[in-house]
């Protein structure tokens, strides 16, 4: 009987750790930084073919959220970030077309060659931050994925990863 009321006493002492459902919190990092690169898997340089057009606007959307929200400063190159901020929309497969113009010395000017791009995946919207002296290739400090997670004027992705930043700021 009396290990049976020690292990009720253990089991009300520990029950609030058991089912406290906090989630972990931030990286300081996150919490003191300052500049963000928005960019997309395919990179953040404009004239790749490569890059979907929703991809290219969801870059933008996204910039526009951040200066709204005022915590962050899109910046456009690697080097002045402090976080990178990873987007694609979602899309179970997507193709496009086009023509790179190449001018140069090598080749007779202007040379033109067919361009075709390709892109399937996850069907949901996902945002993740990165630290930027890491890069994309580890752990994003925060990931989201939410179907229109990036659509404007919601953003439901941002101001998600906006709560939980300001959520961890104000614990001690």
């Amino acid at each position: 009987m009396r290990r049976c009321g020690l292990c009720f006493l253990t089991l009300l002492l520990f029950a609030p750790l058991l089912v406290a459902k906090d989630k972990p919190t931030l990286s300081k990092l996150v919490l003191h930084a300052r500049y963000v690169l928005v960019t997309t898997y395919f990179g953040d340089d404009p004239a790749n073919p490569r890059i979907m057009p929703e991809d290219r606007q969801a870059v933008t959307d996204v910039e526009n959220a951040i200066q709204k929200w005022g915590r962050y400063v899109p910046v456009y190159e690697r080097r002045n970030a402090d976080l990178i901020i990873l987007i694609r929309k979602g899309r179970i497969a997507e193709a496009g077309a086009g023509v790179a113009i190449h001018a140069g010395t090598e080749k007779p000017s202007p040379n033109f060659t067919p361009v075709l791009n390709g892109d399937a995946g996850d069907p949901q919207d996902m945002l993740a931050v990165y630290d930027a002296t890491e890069g994309t290739d580890n752990t994003p400090l925060w990931r989201g994925r939410e179907p229109d997670g990036l659509k404007p004027p919601e953003m439901r992705l941002i101001n998600e990863f906006r709560t939980r930043v300001e959520d961890t700021a104000k614990k001690p």
